[in-house]
């Protein structure tokens, strides 16, 4: 297959690549902020760029792993929100429709309240922030440009080897180098899901041709992020990666503490009984972080 990730830098996207790569496939990737090598600029609000770019390509199937994924900031500019989270990946589908190639498009968990999670793909989606509106807003749009042949993948709790080194994991390990404490919120429970894990998942997908909606992340949906941070915490002091000490490294709060500009869904985790049907691949520990200190 030939395929294209759109977001080539990122967290998701560089594993897409990596995968894509190692299975023989013939794998493009863009950027638009961090340049990495062998990766073609794209701003996606640039249409006539991204047909350039798909007719250059000519793949088979289109990953769109970009997006504004600052959820405060989202809820502080829903205008930009909704044009990077909606709009944009509503035109590649068009592009997509128009060159008869396949998309599959990263989504998130907060499409749901978080009010009695952990979500199945038939849960109906009722999101309470600009951020899971806009994202819900994209899969019910993509589905229709493109007669419901979309694939939509939600997603939560990210992690994994990446450049900026901004996800949970970096910002744990980061705090326990330098012996401060995190303050985190206590009530908000959901998947630690390795980037790795989700693009050979999105393979086996894109190998058997599969649409419609599927809940890739790690088979720990009711994990807060206390117990995340321990199990980080327990194996850097195992691995001498932290100072050993009686002290937590954390002080918990409620979410509502936390003066955060968007609301978020609590009980947001995911069930991934669907992709464990058809995929031999097992989630990796959220505390398996082996690749980010290599």
């Amino acid at each position: 297959m030939r395929i294209l990730v759109v977001g080539g830098s990122g967290l998701v996207g560089s594993q897409v690549l990596a995968e894509a790569g190692a299975r023989g496939h013939e794998a493009a990737g863009t950027y638009r902020q961090c340049a990495q090598p062998g990766l073609r600029p794209l701003d996606l609000g640039d249409a006539a760029a991204t047909a350039e770019i798909l007719d250059s390509v000519r793949p088979d199937w289109v990953v769109h792993a970009a997006g504004w994924t600052w959820v405060d900031g989202c809820e502080q500019d829903p205008a930009r929100a909704r044009r990077e989270n909606c709009e944009q990946p509503a035109m590649l589908a068009r592009l997509c429709r128009e060159r008869g190639c396949r998309l599959a498009f990263f989504s998130t968990s907060y499409v749901f309240d978080g009010a009695d999670g952990p979500y199945a793909e038939t849960d109906q989606p009722n999101p309470i922030n600009i951020y899971g509106r806009a994202k819900w807003e994209a899969e019910q749009e993509l589905q229709a440009i493109l007669g419901g042949e979309a694939l939509i993948l939600r997603t939560i709790c990210v992690w994994g080897r990446e450049n900026q080194r901004k996800n949970f994991v970096y910002q744990v390990l980061k705090a326990l180098r330098e012996g401060r404490s995190l303050r985190l919120p206590a009530d908000q429970l959901g998947n630690p899901s390795w980037a790795g894990d989700l693009a050979g998942w999105l393979a086996d997908l894109m190998e058997r041709g599969e649409k419609g909606v599927w809940n890739l992340a790690g088979d720990r949906p009711e994990c807060s992020r206390v117990e995340w941070f321990c199990a980080i915490r327990d194996e850097a002091r195992r691995r001498g990666l932290a100072p050993a000490g009686d002290q937590p490294g954390y002080e918990a709060a409620p979410t509502q503490a936390l003066g955060q500009a968007a609301l978020r869904p609590l009980q947001a985790g995911l069930r991934i009984d669907r992709i464990m049907g058809v995929s031999p691949r097992a989630p990796r520990s959220p505390a398996d972080f082996s690749e980010l200190i290599c």
